[in-house]
C-alpha cells in the first residue's frame, strides 16, 4: 500500500485530501505543520509527501531545509501544493528536493490525484 503524508495547516483542505487518498486505497498520515510532519516522517517514511509552503510553526520550505530530503530520504517524492506562485519560492523548493510544484488555487482533487500518481510512476 502506498504511504502518503499530507502536510496542510487548513483542517478543511487537509480532510478533503485525506478522504481523496483514502478512497484510492492510500495509507494516509497527516500533519498540520512541518514540525509535526518531521515526527510523522520519522515514524512512517512515506512514499510521497504533499506539502504546503506556508504554515504556522514551520512551513514547507523550512521543513525541506530541516530534513534534507534529497540526502536523508532519497526515495520520498515531494509535491509542493501552495498558493505561492513566485519564481523564487518555486526554484527554492525544487533545489530542496520538491519533485513537483502545483498552485493550490488552480488544482482540483482529480488533478492532484493525477499528479501524485504520475510522481509515483516516474
Amino acid at each position: 500500500m502506498t504511504r502518503i503524508l499530507i502536510v496542510e495547516d487548513e483542517p478543511a483542505l487537509r480532510n478533503i485530501y485525506v478522504i481523496l487518498f483514502q478512497m484510492q486505497k492510500f495509507d494516509v498520515s497527516e500533519a498540520e505543520n512541518g514540525k509535526v510532519a518531521i515526527k510523522r516522517l520519522e515514524e512512517i517514511e512515506p512514499d510521497i509527501i504533499i506539502l504546503d509552503a506556508l504554515m504556522p510553526v514551520m512551513g514547507g520550505i523550512e521543513f525541506l531545509q530541516t530534513i534534507k530530503i534529497k540526502k536523508n530520504y532519497p526515495n520520498v517524492k515531494v509535491l509542493m501544493l501552495s498558493n505561492l506562485s513566485d519564481a523564487k519560492t518555486i526554484a527554492t523548493s525544487q533545489e530542496l528536493g520538491t519533485s513537483k510544484y502545483l498552485i493550490k488555487a488552480s488544482v482540483n482533487p482529480a488533478e492532484l490525484l493525477q499528479a501524485v500518481n504520475e510522481l509515483l510512476n516516474s
